[in-house]
């Protein structure tokens, strides 16, 4: 029996055995409800120890971290990317409450559109049991493709030699709508980002344009007379962002006769610090998009 299929069975016999005072409380925290297809699904979980004593979580017949995750029907499981995987052990002393914050598209896949249902789910092996959080809902979806672009990667780059297809999409996450840049491997079946950008402005749709080297720059309307300028690699990484004032027209992007661009008509007011994801993680698997 691998570790995936005993944590299951593990599972259907703590929810026959979980006292209705638990000794170990936990928490999970989940932002939002509907998230873009292959956008990362940020959740928090909140560890307290409540048995009055220290406890040391770790692996013991199975992980001492995971979760629960199902589609549509309670018994259509998705099962983590790596069911083997292992954690370092967690010191809890009694009292202590421990956060971390992790993205779910890094050990599941998630790709699918539709519900998800999510506990998340904690073994003591020292008190032999099996402790969870109330589950938490989430709806992936697909939103409005405004732009896309299929283009190589040049030599000297990461999957040089490749196409990746670039798309500019609009989605609504129960919020302001946002518009989002894919940047994905077709044929390979590789999503290399999902990024959300700035908020979308109704009947301001964003400029799009590729430099020399494919990179992706969106200049959007964030506010009046106020703009957003971002950068994307061709690999997926969001290199910049830098905020523009435009006090008499709107601006717009030029590509140069070397490749270069040039933004017209605004003035940088700020440099706004690239999203990269650098969230503390409960999981030692590599963070990152999976592929489909």
């Amino acid at each position: 029996m691998n570790a995936f299929r005993a944590f299951l069975l593990a599972t259907l016999l703590w929810a026959a055995s979980l006292p209705v005072h638990g000794q170990v409380s936990v928490d999970l925290q989940i932002k939002r409800r509907s998230f873009l297809r292959h956008e990362p699904v940020l959740v928090s979980v909140s560890i307290t120890n409540l048995s009055g004593r220290d406890l040391t979580l770790k692996d013991a017949d199975s992980q001492w971290f995971g979760f629960q995750i199902s589609q549509g029907d309670a018994n259509n499981l998705v099962p983590p990317l790596n069911p083997d995987y292992h954690l370092d052990p967690l010191e809890l002393k009694t009292g202590e409450t421990v956060k971390r914050t992790l993205n779910l598209n890094s050990l599941f896949y998630l790709g699918e559109y539709g519900n998800y249902r999510i506990k998340a789910m904690i073994y003591a092996a020292e008190l032999g049991k099996y402790f969870a959080s109330k589950p938490g809902g989430i709806e992936v979806s697909e939103g409005m493709t405004v732009w896309q672009q299929t283009v190589g990667v040049p030599e000297g780059q990461p999957n040089a030699g490749a196409n990746h297809t670039i798309s500019v999409i609009k989605f609504d996450a129960m919020e302001r709508p946002h518009y989002y840049v894919r940047i994905e491997d077709k044929q390979a079946g590789s999503v290399f980002c999902a990024h959300k950008m700035g908020t979308a402005i109704e009947g301001q749709p964003p400029q799009m344009q590729l430099d020399f080297g494919n990179n992706l720059y969106v200049l959007q309307t964030t506010g009046p007379r106020h703009y957003l300028l971002s950068k994307i690699s061709i690999n997926g990484e969001l290199e910049s962002q830098t905020e523009y004032d435009a006090p008499k027209a709107r601006p717009y992007l030029r590509r140069l006769t070397d490749g270069r661009l040039q933004i017209v008509g605004a003035v940088r007011s700020s440099v706004v610090a690239a999203a990269r994801d650098q969230t503390p993680k409960l999981s030692e698997r590599p963070p990152g998009l999976p592929q489909k």
